[in-house]
This record gives structure tokens, sequence and C-alpha cells, in this order.
């Protein structure tokens, strides 16, 4: 017990007589109390001829924590935020924070356990100077009730119920902690919120109030106003967007069957367009190689150069290569000077032109003379409805035999003289011809080399291979595998080409079979039916460096 009552106040034991006439009683249970002193020399209470109550150290705390007050006649004051709000509109609100620090108030009376006209009795009841009363509760077991709290104004609370008995055995440091450090809070304060300067803040905010609603109306006003142009240029855009697909549709109607062609062609269609024209040029072509004298089978690589888009012509590449260089340049000495449209004329006088392509090709280049396509660079320049795959394919039969001619110019027979406009002759007949036969000697050595080769490897393998009918039959069945493989997969990369050439930017890309399809909702290929199908972009890198990435594929 660290106090003592007598004559209804607290003591210490060290202030006080030893043994019973000490004159002090619990202050719980009132039972009369002995004052000790341990062999340490610390002092202390024990009841005399009984137990120790439960309660007594706290009821012994809180009523020395009143004589405290009491008998100090002052106490620090909790600090206190008092929040002013006001409403506004839009559910907005103006507020500002008003922060008081703690201070001290000195009493000008104080009294314990005085009860209120709203019959609550707080611990202490304190008049200040401004004749305003303060309550003030102890805190040791049991905090403030809420009706209590906030039953009573202007009443504080201190919090005791953490201290150590250490503190609360020395008198100075308890003194300390109730008057000023000990934590302490408000419940409810009109001796701070009715400051005058509470109350001057309140006025100036409260006058605050109509011009923060008008500027906060005004910014709701500029905002839908923003809201509303936002949305009107959103809709001007999209009835913009809707009048050009319009106006590109109607603009499209008269080629509508030149792009569909157009777009059979860039597809899948070639492949097989080529070997009907390879098959239809038969006859024609063995008359040129009687003519020339060079067998059919070995027909010269420089009348037979793979073009792009050479499909603007009706018949086989090599009937109207054949013409133009048998015209312009088997017989012609060298630095003989021709132009690209004398070879033009040549070319379709005897394969002919498609007249949609050549439709299509004249709407490009009147097109490309506009304003519109000047600012861009050339490669980007084209018909304004048409997509850039489509622009991308048309392609005139002057710029198909210009690059006929740029590729006969690699191989050291032509030269250009003026760009895209005249070429001249570097070789003549019999060089070029010299040439060809040098090839097809080469082409016979190399063929005579690998028979070499194999002939070699069978003697080496004599005893795997003991058999000459069993080797043949296992070197047909790989060749037949790897033909098979190969046509796979060029039909894969043809694939990939033809579904860019249509203006697809994706592509369905099996790993079973190694086939490219147009995306569907299903991720099913239609070729295997196989599921292990994932979407790939068709870039040109990608379809650049396709057949190379699909050899290296397990």
């Amino acid at each position: 017990m660290p106090f003592g009552e007598k004559d209804g106040r607290l003591y210490r034991p060290e202030t006080v007589d030893r043994g019973k006439k000490c004159g002090c009683h619990c202050p719980e249970c009132k039972v009369p109390l002995i004052a000790k002193c341990s062999v340490a020399g610390r002092f202390y209470f024990a009841h005399h001829r009984g137990a120790e109550c439960p309660g007594g150290y706290e009821t012994a705390l809180h009523k020395m924590a009143k004589q405290i007050l009491l008998d100090a006649g002052r106490v620090w004051l909790p600090e206190r935020d008092v929040l002013l709000s006001f409403p506004l509109v839009f559910g907005e609100t103006l507020s500002e924070t008003l922060h008081f620090d703690t201070r001290e108030v000195h009493f000008v009376s104080a009294v314990s356990e005085k009860r209120l006209d709203n019959g609550l009795t707080p611990d202490v009841t304190a008049l200040l100077k401004n004749d305003a009363e303060l309550h003030i509760e102890i805190l040791v077991t049991h905090a403030v009730e809420e009706n209590k709290s906030l039953a009573i104004d202007n009443v504080m609370e201190i919090d005791l119920s953490w201290l150590s008995e250490e503190t609360v055995l020395d008198p100075v440091a308890l003194e300390a902690e109730v008057l000023k450090s000990a934590p302490r809070w408000w419940h409810r304060c009109s001796l701070i919120d009715e400051l005058p300067k509470v109350h001057a803040v309140r006025e100036a905010l409260e006058a605050r109030v109509p011009i923060e609603i008008k500027r906060l109306e005004r910014q709701r006003e500029r905002e839908e106003a923003a809201k509303r142009k936002k949305e009107r240029a959103a809709q001007q855009k999209e009835e913009r967007r809707q009048a050009l697909i319009r106006k590109k549709a109607e603009a499209r109607e008269p080629f509508e069957i030149a792009l569909r062609n157009l777009e059979q062609v860039e597809s899948m269609g070639w492949l097989t367009l080529g070997d009907r024209l390879a098959e239809r040029a038969k006859p024609r072509l063995e008359e040129i190689a009687r003519r020339l004298r060079f067998e059919p089978e070995k027909w010269p690589t420089f009348m037979d150069v793979s073009v792009q888009r050479e499909w603007v012509f009706k018949e086989d590449r090599r009937l109207w290569q054949s013409a133009v260089f048998e015209s312009l340049i088997l017989d012609k000495e060298p630095g003989y000077i021709f132009s690209v449209a004398q070879a033009l004329a040549y070319a379709e006088k005897v394969a002919g032109v498609r007249e949609w392509a050549l439709k299509l090709s004249q709407l490009k280049q009147a097109h490309l003379k506009q304003p519109y396509n000047q600012r861009k660079d050339y490669e980007l320049r084209g018909v304004w409805f048409l997509t850039p795959a489509e622009n991308n394919a048309i392609r005139s039969p002057y710029a198909v035999v210009l690059s006929y001619l740029k590729k006969l110019c690699k191989r050291g027979v032509l030269a250009e003289e003026r760009p895209a406009k005249t070429f001249r002759v570097l070789a003549s007949g019999p060089d070029i011809w010299t040439a060809h036969e040098k090839e097809q000697r080469q082409v016979k050595a190399k063929a005579v080399r690998a028979e070499r080769g194999r002939a070699t490897l069978q003697a080496l393998l004599g005893d795997i291979f003991p058999e000459d009918e069993k080797y043949q039959k296992v070197e047909q069945e790989w060749r037949a595998r790897r033909e098979d493989v190969t046509q796979r997969l060029d039909y894969s990369v043809n694939d990939a080409n033809a579904i860019a050439a249509a203006g697809h930017e994706t592509a369905l890309f099996c790993l079973s079979c190694k086939r490219h399809q147009l995306p569907t909702p299903i991720n099913e290929c239609p070729v295997c039916y196989s599921h292990r199908v994932r979407v790939v972009e068709l870039t040109e890198d990608y379809l650049r460096t396709l057949l190379h990435r699909l050899k290296c594929m397990p």
C-alpha cells in the first residue's frame, strides 16, 4: 500500500510514525494500517490483522492524484484541435483546423467529488480565473463513461493507469505526472471552443461560404461545358470517321471487281495461276528455245528472272522476258541504249497486261500526283481510299519491267544510263551465250561431283549398304522426305506472305504442321486440327526470316 489515509488526507509511510502509531487506515477497506520499513530501507504500509485488499493500491493512487491537484491549485490542460467546417455544394466542405497547445492554468478554487446539477460527480471541479468551471477525471482502472463525458462540459481526463510503482512511490515524479506529464485529453471543451479566436475564424469561414459556393458552381459549369465540348468533339470525330468510311466505300465501288482480283491473286491464287500460265506457254517456250538453239529444260536464267508482282502480265514471265531480251539486248552491240518504255512495249505485245491490274495501276499513278501524297515518303504514297496492303500490292507494268532490267544490271548484262528511264547494253550476244554455256557447264560439273561423291560414299559404306538397290531405295526415301518437308515449309511461307499481302497484321501459326492460317475465334488448326497454335505478328522481319526459322524448328 503506497499511501495511508488519516483525517481525510493521504500520507506516505515515511512521513508518519512507525507501527500502529501512524494512525492511518486503508483508503479502500478502512482497515487500520501499520507503517513499516524493510531491511533495504523501503517504507510501506501493511494492513493490520488482515489480508491486503485487492483495490487498495488503485484507490490510494486515485485519491492521491486528486489531493495533488487540490494542493497544487494548478494543472496543464491537454492540447486540442478545433475543426470548423461548413457544408457547401456538390459534397464539398469549407473547413479549417485550429490547434491549441497544452498550457498551464491556475485554480481560483477547487473541490473534490462535487455533485453537479445533472446528478453526476467529477473527481475534481475547479473554478478558473475567467469564472469557467474545469472538471477533471482521473483514470486508474476505469475510464470515464460515455454518458458522463457527453453530459459534462469542460471535462478533461488524466491517464495514470500506466504509471510504474517506482514513479508512484517518488513524490516529485508522481506530482509531475499528475500535473503535467501524464497523457491527458478533452471530452468536451467549450472553454476553448468558444474562445474569441475561434469565433473570429468561424465567422470568417461563414462569410466565405457564399463565395466558395459560387466558385464551385462556376467550376462545375466549366467542367460540364468542357465535358460537353469533349463529347461533341468525339461525336464529330466519329461522324467524320463514318463519313470517311462511306466516302471510301463510294470511291471504291467502281474498282470492287479489280480489288477482288487483286486480293485473290495476292493470296493463294498466284500459286495455281503460275502453274496454269507455265502450262499454257509451253508450246511458245519450245518455239523460242528452237529459235535461240538451247534446250527448254536448260532455260537461260537471264530470261527467267522472278520479279515482284509479275502477275500484271497475262502470260508466263519467260515469254515477255525473252521478247525483251531477244529484241533489245541479244542482237545489239555493247553500248546500245534503249528505254524502259521500249522494253514495256515488247512485253505488252507478247504477254499483254491484265485490264484490272492496268486500271488499278492507272488509278494509283493518278493519285501519286495529288497534293496529299506530296508530303509523304514515296513508299507511303498511294490511293487514299485503299488500304496500305492494297496500295502496296498495286504495281504498274512499267515498274515490273524496270525491276527485270535492274536485275539484269546486277548480272552484268546492262547498265542503268538514266535512272528508271534508259539502259545501256554491256555484253554482246556471243558473250551472253558464252556466259550461259559456262553456267550450264558449272551446273553439269556440280552434278558430276555430286554423283562421284555418292559413289565414293557408297564404296566407303559398302559394308553397311552392301546392295546398291537397297542404298538407292534408302536415298530415294530420304530425298522424298526432304522434298516433302521443303514443300511444307514453302507452303507455310507462302501462306504467311499471302495473309500479309491481304492486309492482315496477324496470323495463326500451328506448331504441329507449321502452317499459317487466318485468325479464327476457335484456336484450332483447320489443316491438322491441332490445338497447339499461337498468334504471330506478320512483321517484315518475321516474313524475311521465316524460312530459316522454320528449318531450325524441331
